[in-house]
């Protein structure tokens, strides 16, 4: 059970320093550090505008319970309310992470969540076999809509430290598919809607030429030329599941073509790319949301976080504070990247827009891998406000 100093002290640990390098902009707390949140993902927007999005950790107490399961379901609404879907304690000795929701094309189960997460609680379910879950319409308990196979050799062929990859495109070879990746094992699995799943790649030298930890599936847009309309697949090179959580700098982000995709799939790394498109590729690799109306001069333009030094695809503990080297980035209408925002606390923030304002989610340490038990996650909102940032107290503020 964390004490009032435990709390205080990871409050000052996480206090919001973010600044932003455009004018008219201004940051507030929605849920602050330490007080509920331990690691926040978001999810997706309904169309009232209400922001769903998952806890990685937390169980029914505060504290740790090794024998318990951890995480819950939320809805966020533009008033800051926040609705229970699945309340902590529902996944039993699961873990909840990744909180999706299906498309038309996923069968009988279209427009239903979805969500990733271990079978058994805590550091020793992070390293073990992973699961797809699915929440019936209607219900708060969910249920394992598949348990992901073990596959090649690396970590043992273990299918831990479970990630989305992506969606098969309507009206593509792989309409009706969900793309998840082992960071541990460095497979991607295909998922159907008859609650099937099986290795498409391993992406190891002995299956595809070349090691690499896979990281989204996806179509590649008009922006990329003649590479338009191909499957690509992005990874990290020569990455691992057991380096170091901190190695001080960022890892590289490389793209391959899939060839013949629905047969033996085959891979051909892309290497030439001009500067512009290669920048706009690296950073959408991120989750990346488009600004609405109302958010300043910047409506229609493409934002993402980029993460920082802390690397938390990785099974390592991380000690002491964690720095301020993340940012927010902007593209304009060219593909050129701009700086938005920085002194953005490391540690896997995402954004989102629900209405006309940004909505920012910081996981911090983990909770599972890491074996960090105390609610270091936090939301933010920035919103236009159409003048230079305030830097006097109020309920809307810019903190440097």
């Amino acid at each position: 059970m964390p004490t009032d100093q435990d709390l205080s002290r990871l409050a000052e640990e996480c206090a919001l320093r973010l600044e932003f390098h455009e004018p008219g902009f201004s940051v507030r707390e929605i849920i602050p550090p330490a007080t509920m949140l331990y690691d926040p993902m978001l999810g997706w927007v309904e169309d009232d505008e209400s922001l769903v999005f998952c806890d990685i950790g937390g169980q029914r107490e505060p504290g740790w319970n090794p024998r318990e399961g951890h995480g819950s379901i939320w809805r966020l609404h533009r008033d800051d309310r926040l609705e229970s879907i699945v309340p902590a304690g529902a996944i039993g000795t699961g873990m909840i992470m990744f909180p999706m929701k299906a498309p038309a094309s996923f069968g009988c189960h279209g427009g239903e969540t979805f969500f990733l997460g271990q079978l058994k609680p805590g550091r020793e379910g992070a390293h073990g076999t992973h699961a797809v879950y699915w929440l019936p319409p209607g219900w708060e308990i969910p249920e394992v809509f598949c348990v992901v196979p073990h596959a090649g050799s690396i970590s043992g062929g273990i299918s831990g430290a479970l990630c989305p990859a992506g969606w098969g495109e309507e009206g593509t070879d792989m309409e009706g598919v969900l793309f998840v990746v082992s960071l541990m094992n460095c497979t991607i699995y295909m998922v159907t809607p008859d609650r099937r799943i099986r290795p498409w790649l391993i992406c190891d030298r002995e299956n595809v030429g070349v090691q690499f930890m896979p990281r989204k599936v996806f179509q590649a847009r008009d922006s990329w030329g003649d590479l338009a309309g191909e499957l690509v697949v992005s990874g990290h090179p020569e990455t691992s599941f057991e380096t170091p959580a901190s190695a001080g700098k960022k890892v590289s982000l490389e793209y391959w073509r899939v060839d013949d995709p629905k047969g033996s799939p085959r891979l051909t790394r892309i290497d030439r790319l001009d500067a512009d498109r290669s920048a706009l590729i690296s950073e959408t690799g991120l989750n990346a949301s488009i600004a609405p109306d109302g958010f300043g001069p910047f409506s229609g333009q493409l934002f993402a976080c980029r993460p920082g030094s802390a690397n938390l695809a990785s099974a390592s503990r991380i000690e002491g504070a964690l720095p301020y080297d993340a940012d927010i980035v902007r593209f304009d209408s060219s593909g050129r990247i701009h700086l938005f925002a920085s002194r953005l606390q490391s540690g896997a923030p995402d954004l989102a827009f629900q209405g006309n304002r940004m909505v920012i989610s910081t996981v911090r340490k983990s909770y599972s891998t890491g074996e960090y038990h105390l609610p270091d996650g936090s939301l933010y909102e920035i919103v236009y406000t159409g003048g230079s940032p305030s830097r006097t107290p109020g309920e809307r503020q810019s903190i440097r």
